[in-house]
């Protein structure tokens, strides 16, 4: 199967081929709102994205949409590749870390790592098969449907958004269950469902998950009941959703190798719950749900996000607090008790 980004891609090199990329590449860091490029610049470099969230916009197509790139993601590689001037403005939406590749350090790239390019040129099929496939599929009553392995939910998403369309998209597992449902309405997500959460919760935890499989349908025909989801609507903007998602994803990435080993189990390690001064306040609450449900006995990370109302990143991001804070310990026997 192709790599779907860079860093999958940098998995299968040898040894010698990641030293060479690492010589003939440079990276930049950029503060958010900073422009990468803007058109008319020389196309002379391509960059593929380290960390953070890049607003890609096209101001030659009226009324043309933003694209948002994250990590994994290659930009500027048409116009580096043709020897064309840039059609488009990219501006990061936070600080963010790329891989710069100039033009000029291209032959000796082909010479030391003939593999990138076929990286590249896969990464153009699957962008272009993409804009085809989605091109012939929109119309007045929109109807998208394909495989995830295909398409990028990302690309999906902000199809649907653009196209100020009212409908159901629903996602499916390899299986065939249902496992997510949102409901756009112009083009905003107003309802949703994925597994046990719902709402914003459910969002977050549809695209900060990259290792989602399965198929997925949009509909403007078959909708739903208005409260075919108990849930809060929705009332964020469609764009700064994902952008907020995005930003998300790379903690989230970071936080599960720091917890990598997934049978290890968590203990309590104080008799009450203080939280820190310099902890988020707004994380009190998932904090004291996952604080008692560990006073059942020693949990896995999975098993308290099974029981909580919120995302995954932020079960992360409140068990690594109170890990700091040493309101737990890991434990690393294995554990046969299950906790209700």
């Amino acid at each position: 199967m192709l790599a779907r980004d860079f860093f999958a891609y940098c998995t299968t090199l040898k040894l010698l081929e990641l030293k060479a990329i690492g010589e003939l590449s440079r990276v930049r860091h950029l503060g958010e709102g900073e422009t990468l490029y803007s058109t008319g610049d020389a196309g002379d470099s391509l960059f593929i994205i380290n960390r953070g969230v890049v607003e890609v916009i096209q101001p030659a197509a009226q009324n043309s949409p933003a694209t948002y790139l994250s990590r994994g993601d290659v930009l500027g590689d048409v116009e580096t590749l043709s020897g064309l001037p840039r059609k488009q403005i990219a501006r990061t939406c936070e600080a963010v870390s790329v891989q710069c590749f100039q033009r000029k350090d291209f032959a000796e790239l082909i010479k030391r790592v003939p593999s990138f390019f076929h990286f590249l040129s896969g990464q153009l099929a699957l962008r272009l098969s993409q804009a085809r496939d989605l091109a012939m599929t929109q119309s007045h009553c929109l109807e998208l449907s394909g495989n995830l392995s295909h398409f990028d939910l990302i690309t999906v998403y902000q199809t649907i958004s653009n196209s100020s369309q009212t409908g159901q998209l629903r996602i499916s597992n390899t299986g065939g269950e249902l496992v997510s449902a949102f409901f756009f309405e112009q083009g905003q997500p107003r309802w949703g469902q994925f597994e046990h959460l719902t709402g914003e919760e459910a969002f977050w935890q549809l695209f900060v998950n990259e290792n989602l499989t399965g198929t997925f349908a949009f509909s403007t025909t078959e909708l739903p009941e208005k409260d075919w989801i108990q849930s809060e609507r929705i009332t964020k903007n469609a764009s700064e959703m994902l952008i907020n998602a995005l930003q998300g994803r790379d903690e989230f990435a970071e936080l599960k190798q720091k917890f990598a080993d997934g049978a290890a189990t968590l203990e309590r390690n104080k008799p009450s719950l203080t939280w820190p001064a310099g902890a988020p306040p707004e994380s009190l609450t998932v904090a004291e749900q996952v604080w008692n449900f560990a006073g059942k006995g020693p949990v896995t990370v999975e098993q308290i996000f099974q029981q909580c109302a919120v995302c995954e990143l932020k079960v992360y991001q409140v068990v690594d607090e109170l890990v700091q804070s040493r309101h737990f310990t890991w434990s690393y026997q294995a554990t046969s008790a299950k906790v209700a």
